[in-house]
């Protein structure tokens, strides 16, 4: 499939790794960097809530005296809510405009952390979890989508990995506002880690006058002057040419009849394939067991022999530091390398971590006192992996996947995809490390990564230096075969 993918799609720019031909990077205007900030720092809240919430769990647990499954319901029902969140999310973006999307999206993140704050039984934290998870799926869906609409293809993967980079520093803000807060009274401490995350969505509003619209969602509405505008505003005059003539083409291509809705799946061809390698890679992110390295590392730590609530609050720290820090590595790297290298490298690189955390466990005996320094190193090794590719460039590939006519729609099932597999793994690995033993489950997760690596390297095409325009674009020498004439044979590859 990569092949025929890579066949029919535009060539890409010249190669920006080389001296040769190597094409200048843009100079980064206010009004780009206003946008890309706004809409990246509204993923901080699904990172804050994962940090907060490894540490809050025990504490709302004791408080409200609640049960094992209550607690799973309460850590797993975030991803799966926040799956139709993203999904209701894709619908409201293609039909209000990605600005709007925002708008509510900041409003629902206002209003969830206060009302968990506020909740005095299992009921009224529930709800205001539904709340949180409806307000995180729409940021989820619409940061990726919003920043690879407004970014200059040059530089795109290092802007849309600023979406994941506002995720880890959420996680890591997590992890330091638990630690902090931990010497609360317990009914006092949990209150306070949950409502501090009303706080972000609510310094967003205060930008949003200065936010543009999406000039590619403008002109997708027949808004040609006002996507025109922006567009001028955010590229030079050259780039914002070239740019107009290819949205032109690409909306007259997918144009529909008045009155009727583009379908989520293509005709059969170049763009169906791109928007099934963008579902499957939403999927193959949270299959490799993430969400258990992050929503139970202090339990994960202290089964393999960390004790100590202070220096559990201090191992998560440092695993935090260590997302931070490769995520801003990734971001520098993505529009070099690529986001297909780095999507493998990384994937490898958790099968190799899931393998040292599963061999912490069952050689827990033999390793005697390295038994804990091994589950960290396994830890911290497994946040790097992901962090340098399967974190930022998942939803930036899905992102430049989807065509322009159903690109908010398909970003929504992307995001409903994605996080209901995270919301399936968290729900599950408490059962699962029963069924199977914790090591048994990590090597269960070690082999679902190398699966991970085998379908981005066979069938994830290079996106790197090409305009989300470039990649439906049929060449025009040598014509692309139609998909109906591709032998059968070939299809099957993937």
């Amino acid at each position: 499939m990569k092949q025929l993918l890579e066949r029919d799609i535009e060539p890409a720019v010249p190669d920006a790794t080389s001296s040769r031909g190597r094409e200048a990077a843009p100079r980064l205007r206010m009004p780009v960097i206003m946008c890309v900030l706004v809409a990246a720092s509204m993923s901080f809240n699904l990172g804050y809530d994962i940090g907060i919430m490894s540490g809050a769990k025990r504490l709302i647990e004791a408080d409200l005296q609640l049960s094992d499954w209550q607690v799973s319901l309460l850590v797993g029902s975030l991803n799966l809510i926040s799956g139709v969140g993203g999904l209701l999310s894709g619908q409201v973006a293609d039909a209000i405009g990605r600005r709007r999307t925002i708008l509510l999206s900041c409003v629902v993140c206002i209003a969830a952390p206060v009302l968990m704050a506020a909740a005095e039984d299992f009921n009224v934290l529930m709800m205001g979890r539904i709340l949180a998870g409806i307000g995180i799926g729409s940021a989820f869906q619409i940061s990726p989508l919003y920043i690879a609409e407004v970014a200059p293809k040059q530089i795109r993967g290092k802007l849309v990995s600023s979406f994941d980079l506002f995720i880890n520093i959420g996680i890591l803000g997590g992890y330091i506002g638990g630690w902090v807060l931990s010497g609360l009274p317990t009914g006092v401490a949990w209150r306070a880690m949950l409502g501090l995350g009303a706080l972000p969505p609510l310094l967003i509003l205060l930008f949003l006058p200065w936010l543009l619209e999406s000039p590619r969602y403008l002109l997708a509405k027949g808004r040609e002057a006002e996507a025109e505008q922006v567009i001028r505003r955010i590229y030079s005059e050259a780039e914002a040419q070239a740019t107009l003539s290819l949205l032109r083409a690409e909306s007259e291509r997918g144009k529909q009849p008045a009155g009727a809705r583009a379908p989520l799946l293509p005709p059969p061809g170049v763009a169906r394939k791109l928007l099934l390698v963008g579902l499957g890679v939403a999927c193959c992110q949270q299959a490799t067991g993430v969400e258990a390295a992050v929503y139970y590392t202090p339990e994960t730590l202290e089964a393999a022999g960390i004790r100590g609530e202070n220096l559990l609050h201090l191992a998560t720290i440092v695993i935090g530091l260590v997302k931070v820090v490769f995520i801003a590595l990734a971001a520098q790297l993505v529009d070099r390398l690529g986001r297909v290298p780095l999507l493998v490298i990384s994937n490898v690189g958790i099968a190799l971590a899931q393998f040292l955390i599963a061999t912490s466990f069952a050689a827990a005996s033999a390793l005697g006192e390295y038994t804990g320094l091994l589950a960290l190193l396994g830890q911290c090794l497994f946040m790097a992996a992901f962090s340098i590719g399967v974190g930022p460039c998942t939803m930036m590939v899905a992102s430049e996947c989807f065509p322009l006519q159903s690109r908010g729609l398909a970003m929504g099932v992307a995001t409903f995809i994605n996080r209901c597999t995270s919301g399936a793994v968290a729900l599950s690995f408490l059962s699962l490390t029963t069924a199977l033993t914790p090591s048994g489950t990590f090597y269960m997760f070690c082999g679902v990564a190398l699966l991970a690596a085998g379908f981005t390297k066979r069938c994830v095409p290079e996106t790197r230096g090409r305009s989300l325009e470039e990649l439906f674009a049929p060449r025009e020498s040598p014509p692309a075969t139609p998909a109906s004439e591709v032998p059968d044979a070939a299809l099957k590859q993937c």
